[in-house]
Formats: C-alpha cells, sequence, structure tokens
C-alpha cells in the first residue's frame, strides 16, 4: 500500500488466525493453550470485523488456521485462490513476531493488498508493529470493528480513528476512537465463516461457541490489559440482545454449549437476572459458563443462573495471601473466596479457579499459601498460571522498573511453562519449578483424582478428563528453559 493511500481492489477479506500456535488471542487474555485446561475458542473479534463488513456488501472468508491443523503454504494458498484486496492478521504479544511473515507472504503474491494486524498487543504498541515489519500497512487500536468498516470503506487513512500506519516513510498514529456505547447495534459475529466443529468442551465434545455479553472491566488488577484494552466502565448489552444470539445460535447451528466472554459476568446483579429470566422465558434448553469475581456473588444471582442453564462459574481468585491481594489491587478477600466458593456448591455450580504465582512480592511461603488455600477451597478445576509483563499494565511498569523481567522474554511464544520473570526474592526457575510443583501438590492427590472421576457421567467425558490430565502432566515436565 502506498504510503497513506487506502486503494481498495475490490470487497474481498480474508481473516485469519496465523498458524501460530493455539491461543487464547482475547486482548485481555493471550495465553498459550499449551497444557491448559480450557479448549480453543472462536476468534471473536475477526468474526465481528467480517460480521460488520458483511453487512456493508463486503465478501469475507476467516480461517482459524491452529485448531484447522492448517501450515503457512495454506495460508499461501487461500490467499492466492479468494484474492483479497485485505488481509487481516489476529495476533498476540509474544507470537507476533511469526504472526506477521502473513503479510509478507500476501505482498509477494500481490503487493496491492492491504495488511491489517489486529491484537491486544496492536493496541497497546502499535507503531512497534509497524516497525517490526515492513509489509504491515495498518495496526488497529482498541475496538476494531467501525475502524474496520471505514478502512474497508477506503477512507483516507488521517481521518479515521483508532489506527497506525505510514505516510511518506513515518509513522503516525491516529487519535483513539471512543467505545462502543451501544453493543447491541454491532451485528451478531459470523460464525458460518467458521467450522464450529472445530470448538468444542473438553469434558463432553459438544459444540461450544463464544458470547461477549460486555465489554470494560471496572476492577483495578495490575496485571490485566482489560482496562488498557475495553476501559473501565462496563458497557453491556441488553439482556435481549444477548439472549436474541444465543436463540441464533441454537436454531441456526444446533450449538446449545456457550461461554460468555465477559471480564465479569456477574458484576451488575439486576442485568444478570435479566438475562437468566430472558432465557428461562425463551426455553432455550442450554448450558453454559461465566466468568466471575468473588465479590460480585450471592444466592439470589446464583439460583437465577443455574436455572438458567449455568453449570460452571470461574473465579480468578490468584492467591492465597492476603498481602499479594492486597498489593496487585485484585480487591477481594480470601473469605470472599471462601464464601463464594461455598456458594456455588451450595448451588451446585462446578468451580473454576486461577491462580496466579510469581507477581513481584511472591515467597516461596505466598506460593504455598496458595497451593494451601486452592487445597482448601477445593474447587472442581483450576489453573496455576505464571504471570506475563503486558506492556501497559502497572504490573509491567513495576517490573520493568525493578529489572524483573528477563531479557528476550517478548522474542518467543510464550507457554506459561517457563517462567520470564523473577520476583524480588525468587528466580524465574524457581518459579518454574514452583509451577511444576503445584501439579504434584493440586493436581496429582488421590482425593483430587477420586473427584474428577466421580464426576464423569459419561465414558466419554472419562477419556476426555484422562487425556486432558496426560497432556497436561506431559507439558508439566516437558517445560524446559
Amino acid at each position: 500500500m502506498a504510503d497513506n493511500k487506502n486503494k481498495i481492489i475490490n470487497q474481498r477479506a480474508l481473516f485469519i488466525v496465523p498458524p501460530t500456535g493455539l491461543f487464547y488471542r482475547d486482548d485481555r487474555c493471550q495465553v498459550s493453550l499449551k497444557g491448559v485446561s480450557n479448549a480453543p475458542r472462536p476468534p471473536l473479534d475477526l468474526a465481528y470485523m467480517s460480521a460488520i463488513l458483511e453487512e456493508n456488501g463486503f465478501e469475507c472468508r476467516m480461517r482459524d488456521y491452529p485448531v484447522e491443523n492448517g501450515g503457512w503454504q495454506d495460508v499461501e494458498n487461500d490467499i492466492r485462490e479468494f484474492t483479497p484486496s485485505m488481509l487481516v492478521i489476529y495476533t498476540t504479544i509474544t507470537s507476533v513476531k511469526e504472526d506477521l511473515r502473513a503479510c509478507s507472504m500476501a505482498k509477494e503474491i500481490d503487493p496491492g493488498i492491504i495488511t491489517i494486524a489486529k491484537g491486544g498487543d496492536t493496541t497497546i504498541s502499535p507503531e512497534e508493529r509497524l516497525e517490526m515489519c515492513g509489509d504491515l500497512d495498518i495496526a488497529i487500536i482498541g475496538e476494531p470493528e467501525l475502524t474496520m468498516l471505514e478502512i474497508a470503506l477506503g477512507r483516507e487513512l488521517e481521518e479515521i480513528k483508532g489506527i497506525c500506519y505510514r505516510e511518506n516513510g513515518k509513522i503516525v498514529k491516529t487519535p483513539r476512537r471512543p467505545f462502543i456505547e451501544d453493543l447491541d447495534s454491532l451485528p451478531f459475529p459470523s460464525r458460518h465463516l467458521l467450522d464450529q466443529s472445530k470448538y468444542v468442551r473438553p469434558d463432553t465434545g459438544e459444540i461450544l461457541t463464544t458470547i461477549q455479553s460486555g465489554r470494560g472491566c471496572p476492577a483495578k488488577c495490575i496485571y490485566c490489559l482489560s482496562r488498557v484494552v475495553a476501559g473501565a466502565d462496563l458497557r453491556l448489552r441488553s439482556p435481549k440482545n444477548v439472549v436474541d444470539e444465543l436463540e441464533h445460535c441454537v436454531n441456526d447451528y444446533g450449538i446449545r454449549n456457550f461461554f460468555f466472554r465477559a471480564d465479569t459476568f456477574t458484576w451488575d446483579k439486576e442485568w444478570v437476572i435479566s438475562v437468566c429470566k430472558e432465557i428461562i422465558s425463551r426455553k432455550l434448553d442450554i448450558q453454559w459458563v461465566a466468568n466471575s469475581r468473588a465479590n460480585t456473588v450471592d444466592d439470589e444471582r446464583l439460583v437465577w443462573m443455574k436455572k438458567a442453564g449455568c453449570w460452571l462459574v470461574s473465579f480468578g481468585v490468584e492467591s492465597g495471601s492476603q498481602y499479594i491481594l492486597d498489593m496487585t489491587r485484585k480487591g477481594i478477600t480470601l473469605e470472599e473466596s471462601r464464601e463464594a466458593l461455598r456458594l456455588a456448591k451450595k448451588h451446585k455450580l462446578k468451580t473454576f479457579v486461577t491462580f496466579l504465582i510469581g507477581m513481584p512480592w511472591d515467597t516461596r511461603e505466598t506460593i504455598m499459601e496458595t497451593f494451601d488455600f486452592a487445597r482448601e477451597i477445593d474447587g472442581d478445576f483450576f489453573e496455576v498460571i505464571l504471570p506475563f509483563p503486558f506492556p501497559g499494565t502497572t504490573y509491567y511498569e513495576i517490573a520493568k522498573r525493578d529489572n524483573l523481567i528477563l531479557d528476550g522474554a517478548y522474542d518467543n511464544i510464550y507457554d506459561h511453562f517457563n517462567s520470564v520473570v523473577k520476583t524480588y526474592h525468587l528466580s524465574a526457575d524457581e518459579l518454574t519449578e514452583m509451577k511444576k510443583k503445584s501439579f504434584w501438590y493440586l493436581y496429582a492427590r488421590p482425593r483430587y483424582i477420586k473427584k474428577i472421576i466421580s464426576q464423569c457421567d459419561s465414558p466419554k467425558a472419562f477419556k476426555n478428563y484422562l487425556s486432558f490430565g496426560i497432556n497436561k502432566m506431559k507439558a508439566h515436565f516437558a517445560s524446559t528453559r
């Protein structure tokens, strides 16, 4: 693309997840799926962007190469066959160097293809992305839908908010686009462009899709990208609009399993109950999972959630040390986590609990407190995660200032098994060893194994749990620096 010449040669756009590994590529959660307890999710940001283009007469294709077991030859073949005028690439902060290979591939095939990158990393460091790859034309900053539409309609680049591009050999960043307040105005994601059979529940193998119920997070956790990329104000879709999409998925795709993509689905009590009542009134017969916080659940919310088909709630407990919770501005107490897990069990809801070890103040003692707390609250499923210092977060600023980030931390794809940070008290290697220890201390307990087996209500579920356990053990002990 010539400097600042947004020339659309046809109305075709190819949206891709590059063949650089299985990740959650959500802006706030760029996690490798190696050995974690979840399954791949549809690339919702790409599906929203393609939907708004289709609504305006464009022909779109979408490929999720990692879940399709595709490779770079498939990327080349698709570009040659489809001949798009725009190639949109979904990136993450640790895979971006490899992801952007697609730009050079596209330019070799047709220099007129406009190459566009979208990811949490393009919001944080858009200039660096253009410096990293001379064949990248545009980096999208912030919410992508309206920005993508203006690019596709051929608007002059300097008039488009929320992008970074080149002009006369220099990199230019336009003002950030305001957040979309009326999320109901967006079309439903273009799921018809994806092979839905690739996205399944890890326990039953049934097709599962993601519903984005809102954007923004009022919480102030220092390690999370949510406020950076989506803002601190909670913006919710109307209950009717959310359930319209659920009904669309049930009727048009036969999908009855859902994950609500929201930083905290349960934040607004009245809204949660309204969504549940709407699901019940339409007799949708669905099952779903949602993220929550320990201080945003109570009996009434959980009663309605259970009635409406919720079977699992995810809690970011993060630490068994109140000191670490306070230092990371998590905004919850250990007692609130205990009560949240107690309430979930009371209402026969399964729980998925995450713990984060390796924050700057962590010691061997606070990490063991976390492991002991995990045993105490006894979630049904859990994940122990090593932190990653995302630029734009307060944690990154602290870790950078105090030299806690290892050299080369951003040079390779991060697998969450080898720590790229140290604490004030522990080396990166020691954190990696503590992560390995979590497997034996938490997962390999006879009591826990018996509990998981008792929850298997079919041979298929037992097989899936067994397969996951074996893969998790291999991932833990294959990890080397």
